[in-house]
């Protein structure tokens, strides 16, 4: 039976337990709490103090130890006092610790962009240059009592001490959509996958569970299609649960292995909920309860409930939740599901044909502003302005408003990348466009130096250089440039000597017949400004089109933009 104790000043659960004793540290902070300036950050403290032992969620970072009673106290007392006084001289050798590169989600990206919850889906770019004075200030927000639980599976070591700073409880961040509608759907770089967000019940729980054995059977066992497959129930503290599906395939079988993976939601949506696989599931649930209540395996999730200022929850109380879902109560979660779902699709393939909208991956907006245009690529717009900066290339428009700009990559080349709170990129590469530094000094100027990450040096090979929209040059396409230049400068000087002559007709008649002429000479003025103006822009045309030219011959056989 689990019984809530408080130990210097932090609530925790205890429950007797089969086998060795363990306990964790819980704390109220997790991935959803960083931003992409501050991405690794919550990792880093967890290898400076316990060198990666522990686990990171959404919402919560843990430390836990199996052992004897003396042991788990050591341990804990260990962490508390390396969160009083992190070891700033190891922050170096915590960072190679984290050099492995990890498998990220892809989905909480498109669901949520890059703030919050959709954070996870970033690399940590900012790791490199995180400061031991910002790793102290994490700390000293996130890891405190009043932002900690404990539990305890066994008997609760006497000389146990928590001395954790004090602080606040931090609530958990709310989850903002960036989807316009739903269900949706994204091309993704491998297999396939689906997430949702339902309400956080033992129905919902259940739906899970059943949709990974409906998947197993109709695409593994029946059609051969998948290899594996596996869903995965998350609780959050807003009263809300994630649930997320993904289906393993072989290359050649991932399209068919989408087909089937939309058949499962589609029948269970319709409600072909079969009775008894629910109550197998049911049943299963239920023995797997009572077998984690044996080995304190409830207790981690009763201390984030302490944390969501949720109750206790009993082994009773939570057998008598799920002994009660029904087959309706599944299907109507299952409704609720489909109609909030995600999918991600191998490659290009589409899922329209099935009713999934596809996620804007571009703006729907341009910002006014100064123009410049692409070197040898007429598709390539940039345009920088006070509002934000927004990027052209055919059809595809990137747009970021300054004032919702998650974070800006910096590369010493003087490349910029803007990243909105929606996921839209907005790359400023001064190789590509016209007079474009002037774009990087504006970005520079305003974007605030806490949301900006420096890049490392890219090699010269990796800066990207100018080349023709549409590949080689056609011969007709490659005179156009010549052409205009020479048409348009003949142009230009014609009519601009021909404005100066009447010009100086007009200087000359007015000396002649005295100040007086002047108002007889009004016809004269104005095709003399006529002429300047129109050679003047002819002129501009031919200037342009000698750029072009120079650009055309500087890109060939340079490697295109990435």
């Amino acid at each position: 039976m689990i019984t809530r104790h408080e130990v210097d000043g932090v609530p925790a659960v205890l429950a007797p337990a089969d086998g060795p004793m363990h306990a964790g540290l819980v704390f109220r902070v997790g991935t959803a709490d960083e931003t992409l300036p501050l991405r690794g950050i919550t990792r880093l403290v967890r290898h400076l103090v316990t060198a990666g032992s522990g686990t990171i969620g959404p919402e919560h970072t843990s430390f836990h130890f199996s052992g004897t009673a003396t042991g788990i106290a050591d341990f804990l007392t260990g962490v508390c006092a390396a969160l009083r006084n992190p070891p700033a001289d190891l922050i170096a050798a915590a960072r190679e610790r984290m050099a492995t590169v990890r498998d990220r989600d892809p989905l909480p990206m498109w669901r949520y962009g890059a703030r919050g919850y959709g954070v996870a889906s970033y690399p940590e770019w900012a790791l490199p240059g995180l400061t031991a004075d910002q790793v102290q200030e994490w700390i000293a927000g996130y890891f405190t009592r009043e932002n900690a639980a404990l539990w305890v599976a066994g008997e609760l070591p006497e000389d146990l001490r928590l001395d954790l700073p004090s602080g606040s409880r931090r609530p958990a961040p709310e989850a903002v959509t960036v989807l316009p509608a739903t269900p949706a759907c994204f091309p993704g770089d491998g297999g396939a996958g689906w997430d949702t967000v339902v309400r956080r019940e033992a129905a919902a729980a259940v739906f899970a569970n059943v949709l990974e054995r409906r998947i197993l059977h109709d695409l593994r066992d029946g059609d051969g299609v998948v290899a594996s497959a596996r869903t995965e129930y998350e609780p959050r503290a807003d009263g809300t649960a994630r649930i997320l599906a993904v289906v393993d395939a072989a290359p050649d079988q991932r399209e068919a292995a989408l087909g089937g993976l939309i058949d499962v939601l589609a029948a269970m949506r319709a409600g072909r909920i079969d009775t008894d696989e629910v109550d197998a599931v049911v049943k299963l649930t239920c023995d797997g309860l009572r077998i984690a209540e044996a080995r304190g395996a409830r207790l981690p999730g009763q201390a984030f409930n302490l944390l969501g200022g949720r109750e206790v929850q009993t082994l009773d109380d939570a057998l008598t939740e799920v002994g009660a879902v029904t087959a309706a109560e599944v299907a109507e979660v299952a409704a609720a599901a489909y109609n909030a779902g995600l999918l991600m699709t191998p490659g290009r393939v589409r899922a329209d044909w099935a009713g999934y909208l596809p996620a804007p991956e571009m703006s729907d907006t341009v910002l006014p502003g100064r123009v410049h245009r692409g070197r040898g690529d007429r598709r390539l717009r940039l345009i920088s302005g006070d509002q934000g900066i927004s990027v052209i290339e055919g059809d595809v428009v990137g747009t970021v408003r300054y004032d919702s700009c998650a974070a800006l990559l910096a590369w010493p080349d003087g490349a910029r990348q803007l990243i909105g709170q929606d996921a839209v990129m907005a790359r400023v590469e001064p190789t590509l466009y016209r007079d474009a530094e002037r774009a990087v000094r504006d970005v520079d100027a305003w974007i605030p130096a806490r949301l900006r990450i420096e890049m490392p040096p890219r090699a010269r090979d990796r800066i990207p250089r100018p080349r023709p929209a549409a590949g080689p040059d056609t011969p007709r396409e490659g005179l156009r440039p010549l052409l205009t230049l020479l048409l348009a400068g003949t142009f230009a000087v014609f009519v601009v000597a021909g404005g100066l002559w009447v010009l100086a007709t007009m200087i000359a008649e007015s000396a002649r017949h005295g100040s007086g002429a002047l108002t007889d000479l009004g016809e004269y003025a104005l095709v003399a400004a006529a002429s300047i103006l129109f050679g003047t822009f002819a002129g501009r045309l031919a200037v342009d089109a000698a750029v072009e030219l120079r650009d055309r011959r500087r890109s060939r056989g340079a490697p295109g933009h990435e």
